[in-house]
């Protein structure tokens, strides 16, 4: 591996953490043999690529010195080689990534810490940085618009080391590094998010800039600390961040950020550059440890909105090539060819994840926290999930084991859900309560049948809290938002969790691909829609046909499921240029 960067660059050097932890975990899941080959052919080239003192990052060595150790993008693109490391040791026992990762972390160690370098964003220190906005590139801790999180991230990937290897100097670096947070930032970020919790503060309001998916990536870190340490105001700080960005910042499809960043208030455009995939990823992957850390259903309930309607909405069909931003509203297929950056390899690794996701296991409890067609073998106890959710409504789940599970099973039922049904071999259940879940205790044996059926309310819904909006920038060109009111209010339709939109590649009857989906195409949202044939069978239905008008004119529409908008073209249709914006899709419609 050669190692030529010099500059700050955002683009170059983060993906192989990435790519590398993403192809084991599906080489494991699929058991694809050549897949696994290839994965640890590449991580033998990246540990024999390491520098004897542990360095191995992508920064040229002609850079880097006792006084700049390190390249400002360095602690940013090294965090997700550390889980990579950690996931490959924890799944195959590979001893060599084991050691790798440690003598990464002891470099980070060796000059990052009491008494040594620091992870300030800017040149200024503490007490002259207070409250002072910066927009540096720092040596240390990445972007300066970030406020040294990006620095500070590292909590996480080395708290999980100390997890893994019971070797304190890891515990007590990571614990120095989270108690520094407000003196490199200038704006006490880290001990304002209690005000966050308290309800009296935005998350957006902690410093000029809020970077969502750097913020999520530190939040997962203060999370594994409380798990370690016991400490319950970082909880209670992640917690009520949370609460929060759910409430203002999360949009209908499941999905969070706006141009990266949380903004005020409610603010929350259409189009343009939100729902970053970045985002997407550490943003499921924060809701799920705060899931396996107090079993609340909402968490469970947040992640199937974001799965179901936005991971793979992401994602192109034919080459899995993930989008950078994927908004509600706006055109394709422009939007998925584009990269290697940060987004491309963000997709496929939160894919990978996703069925570490799917169910849980403590003692004698089993929890099932998304419903998907799937098998499960454990060593105690194997079921299997058939049924198509979320295409329908209903589904079953059918124990395997061959021998007797003595087991609490523990289903999810989905708070959107209002008159849920469960029953075990033809036996009704009773207590089966939107928002919880439900317990079943027995002894299970091969063949034992749970009915599930979750009926799907189908209605439209006006967008709260919608205004018209302008944007500004920061001097390094992060986009900010100004809101203006107005009296056009859009609708979107829904059925259960499943988010609909008006996708251009299923109207050819309107002969207009980029159709203006404000100005020219105004829903009547006092029609009921009515189910159709699904106009291509390889996407998740069921479609639907509604009224409309159509620069005038009274026409029917088909709507389809968000999901599917990585369909770029029309199949056996001539396909669209990569780089066009042919197709608009939208979710959020005009009333008639």
């Amino acid at each position: 591996m050669e190692r030529q960067h010099t500059t700050w660059d955002w683009t170059k050097a983060e993906q192989h953490g990435k790519w590398l932890e993403s192809a084991y975990l599906s080489a494991i899941q699929s058991g694809d043999s050549e897949l696994m080959s290839k994965a640890r052919t590449v991580l033998k080239r990246i540990v024999e690529s390491q520098e004897e003192n542990g360095y191995l990052g992508a920064t040229a060595r002609s850079y880097r010195s006792d006084k700049r150790p390190v390249r400002g993008m360095d602690a940013y693109e090294l965090y997700f080689v550390f889980h990579a490391f950690i996931t490959v040791y924890e799944q195959t026992g590979d001893k060599d990534a084991l050691a790798a990762v440690e003598k990464l972390a002891d470099y980070y160690l060796k000059y990052f810490g009491p008494g040594k370098l620091e992870f300030w964003p800017s040149d200024l220190r503490d007490p002259e940085n207070k409250h002072k906005q910066v927009d540096a590139l720092s040596d240390f801790a990445g972007h300066g618009v970030h406020y040294s999180w990006e620095g500070t991230l590292l909590c996480d990937p080395v708290a999980r080391l100390y997890e893994l290897t019971g070797k304190k100097k890891y515990l007590e670096w990571s614990e120095w590094v989270v108690s520094n947070i407000d003196k490199w930032s200038g704006w006490d970020a880290f001990s304002r998010l209690d005000s966050v919790a308290d309800g009296t503060l935005g998350v957006d309001k902690l410093q000029p800039y809020v970077h969502s998916h750097t913020f999520q990536m530190n939040f997962m870190g203060f999370l594994r600390l409380y798990r370690i340490t016991g400490d319950k105001s970082l909880f209670r700080k992640v917690a009520g961040a949370w609460d929060d960005i759910h409430k203002r910042q999360m949009y209908i499809t499941g999905g969070v950020s706006v141009a990266e960043h949380y903004e005020h208030d409610y603010v929350k455009p259409i189009s343009g550059h939100v729902v970053e995939t970045c985002a997407t990823m550490s943003w499921m992957q924060l809701t799920q440890m705060l899931l396996e850390l107090t079993g609340e259903s909402k968490y469970a309930d947040a992640m199937e909105r974001l799965m179901i309607n936005h991971v793979f909405a992401a994602q192109d069909c034919e080459t899995g090539s993930c989008r950078y931003h994927t908004a509600p509203n706006g055109s394709k297929p422009h939007g998925y060819f584009h990269g290697p950056d940060c987004c491309t390899a963000s997709g496929h690794r939160i894919i990978s994840m996703l069925p570490t996701f799917m169910y849980a296991e403590k003692g004698k409890e089993f929890y099932v926290n998304q419903y998907v067609p799937s098998q499960y073998a454990g060593k105690a106890f194997s079921f299997e999930i058939s049924g198509n959710y979320p295409e329908v409504e209903n589904m079953e789940l059918t124990v395997t084991s061959e021998r007797v599970a003595d087991r609490v099973l523990n289903l999810r039922i989905p708070s959107w859900c209002e008159k849920p049904q469960v029953s075990v071999n033809g036996e009704k259940m009773a207590g089966v309560q939107p928002g919880t879940y439900l317990k079943i205790s027995r002894k299970w044996v091969k063949g034992d049948k749970v009915s599930i059926v979750f009926p799907m309310v189908e209605k439209w819904v006006m967008r709260e809290h919608h205004s018209k909006y302008t944007t500004y920038t920061l001097p390094r060109g992060e986009i900010m938002y100004r809101e203006e009111p107005t009296d056009k209010i859009p609708y979107a339709f829904l059925r259960g969790p499943v988010v609909y939109c008006l996708d251009m590649v299923w109207n050819k009857q309107l002969c207009n691909d980029d159709v203006n989906m404000e100005r020219d195409i105004q829903v009547d949202v006092d029609a009921k829609p009515t189910i159709m044939d699904k106009p291509y069978p390889k996407i998740l239905g069921p479609a639907y046909r509604t009224k409309a008008l159509y620069k005038g004119s009274d026409v029917e529409v088909v709507l389809t499921p968000f999901v599917n908008i990585g369909q770029w073209f029309r199949p056996d249709e001539q396909k669209p240029q990569r780089n066009a914006d042919m197709f608009t899709y939208g979710i959020w419609q005009y009333k008639k």
